[in-house]
């Protein structure tokens, strides 16, 4: 049976906590893709953006939502994201508001995206990368 998460006031909040920690929070869906069959998304609001694995939730970009059940984890560096144990993203009705202006959005989902690619790449989940000069034969 999986234990009652602690709610976060705000996504800043997570920066205080641990790995392995179960929390709850509500933010926007920014961004969402999927890296070598693993499906993520880059929400936020008033205070900060992070990046949530999804497992089998299903979300929708521009819509706002309660996450639960989310595991914290942690990464060199201080940074943090979460992992849903369970398809724990309940759409919400009010919107959630998002301070970060579109520049900053995209340049972080980029890093992410780009984190994710490699990582799978490394994990042999997808193709390693080739010059798009090889692709073509030439």
């Amino acid at each position: 049976m999986i234990s009652t998460p602690r709610p976060l006031r705000n996504l800043k909040a997570l920066k205080a906590c641990r790995a392995g920690d179960l929390v709850s929070f509500q933010a926007r869906v920014l961004r969402v893709w999927e890296a070598g069959g693993v499906r993520m998304c880059l929400v936020g609001d008033e205070s900060a953006l992070t990046r949530v694995e999804l497992g089998e939730a299903a979300v929708e970009p521009g819509r706002s939502y309660e996450f639960r059940h989310a595991l914290v984890r942690e990464y060199p560096g201080g940074w943090h994201s979460v992992s849903l144990l369970e398809p724990g993203a309940l759409a919400l009705d009010e919107e959630i508001t998002v301070l970060q202006n579109e520049a900053y959005i995209e340049r972080t989902y980029k890093i992410l995206t780009g984190v994710q690619r490699k990582k799978a790449r490394r994990e042999g989940r997808i193709e390693p990368w080739t010059h798009p000069g090889k692709r073509t034969g030439r």
